[in-house]
């Protein structure tokens, strides 16, 4: 792996498929550890795809990710679910809807915006999909299950 030219910014790059993402989620950690994960330079997915993934920003929840995604325009944002529960919800206002509403929002808002969903509960996937998710996975997927899912959704 390649580390990045750090006078130019990797989306601008020529060579690899380049990912402008925005990272979504309640936990600074779990932020922070996605974006180590995926800024690491060019990477390849498990079909031998390389890819550079430029973090425009991170967001702590909907309400924030909301005002990012105007001023950024990402291609995919990466929503950190921790569940549909609504004890944990992302909240978009003060009515605090769940990450269901989110996903509704930003596909209505952003139609061309990709969502990819981490979620520790697999029963939550259809609901999740309908709301209008382009992809979901678990929290504990492989790296290059991750990659997959972004390098898909971006086709």
């Amino acid at each position: 792996m390649s580390l990045p030219t750090k006078d130019v910014p990797e989306c601008s790059r020529p060579g690899p498929t380049c990912i402008r993402l925005l990272i979504v989620g309640d936990q600074p950690r779990v932020r922070q550890s996605l974006r180590a994960l995926l800024t690491v330079g060019t990477l390849s997915t498990h079909n031998r795809i390389e890819i550079c993934i430029e973090i425009v920003g991170e967001a702590g929840d909907g309400r924030q990710a909301m005002t990012l995604l105007d001023a950024l325009v990402p291609d995919v944002v990466l929503l950190d679910l921790p569940t549909l529960n609504p004890a944990s919800q992302v909240a978009l206002s003060g009515s605090a809807p769940d990450g269901l509403v989110a996903i509704q929002t930003i596909k209505s808002r952003w139609p061309s915006v990709r969502i990819v969903v981490l979620t520790m509960y697999a029963t939550e996937r259809s609901a999740i999909l309908l709301a209008g998710a382009d992809a979901f996975l678990l929290k504990g997927c492989t790296t290059w299950e991750l990659l997959d899912a972004l390098t898909t959704v971006t086709r």
